[in-house]
């Protein structure tokens, strides 16, 4: 992802675009960010993970020691930081202490507006040679591209989501507890539904996917033929 255009993003007004914009939600380990990369890959699609802006927010206050808990002081120092500043691919935006601070902050009704934003100028400023943008996370349909021309909402049973998180944390190297990961999944599923500013929830015109029996690649499928026939229905 190129992150260049987070400093300007909020001088730039929202309009409207030609390009195809398809919106990705769910819960975690629910396959939601596989399918929209592939997607983004084999549609010539720009890609946005929405949950990186906020565990890279997180683990910048974590490391500055900042109180998570002072709300006017995070939207504060989000707002003036500089996301270049962090490398996205850093494998500890995928640990389970920064997924538990990010889903803490995502609360924020001040944080949430501003990233807002920036989520949508990136669906508005795509290049010409690209067809245009997938962006995937928890109220991308709902709040962030109500108007997308599709919706998806990924969800799995909680075993098989602990099973597909304790795998991905196992890869990364880190040493886990499986009853660990488990009330730590539950919890912030709980957060993230119940949050009064933006909850997870389906959008009404959401195409719904249960991957519980399927994997990544049969998950794929079933979405790309869905994007295969709208394009095809557009011309």
């Amino acid at each position: 992802m190129n992150w260049e255009w987070i400093s300007e993003a909020m001088d730039k007004k929202i309009i409207n675009t030609d390009k195809i914009i398809i919106a990705v939600d769910g819960p975690a380990a629910s396959g939601k960010g596989t399918i929209a990369k592939k997607i983004a890959k084999n549609f010539n699609l720009a890609h946005m993970d929405s949950g990186k802006l906020y565990r890279a927010s997180a683990l910048f206050l974590l490391n500055s020691n900042f109180d998570l808990e002072d709300e006017d002081l995070v939207v504060r120092e989000i707002k003036n930081f500089n996301f270049k500043n962090i490398s996205f691919k850093n494998k500890n935006l995928l640990s389970d202490k920064i997924g538990i601070a990010a889903s803490f902050i995502a609360k924020y009704k001040g944080l949430r507006e501003y990233l807002l934003i920036v989520q949508q100028n990136f669906a508005i400023n795509i290049k010409d040679q690209l067809t245009g943008v997938v962006i995937d996370g928890r109220d991308i349909g709902t709040v962030v591209l109500p108007n997308a021309d599709l919706k998806f909402f990924i969800t799995a049973s909680m075993d098989v989501r602990i099973e597909r998180r304790c795998k991905e944390l196992i890869s990364l190297g880190y040493n886990i507890i499986k009853r660990h990961v488990k009330q730590e999944m539950q919890e912030r599923d709980e957060r993230d539904s119940q949050r009064v500013n933006s909850p997870l929830y389906a959008a009404s015109d959401a195409i719904l996917l249960d991957t519980t029996k399927l994997d990544a690649d049969a998950s794929y499928v079933l979405v790309k033929k869905h994007v295969e026939d709208y394009l095809n229905k557009i011309g």
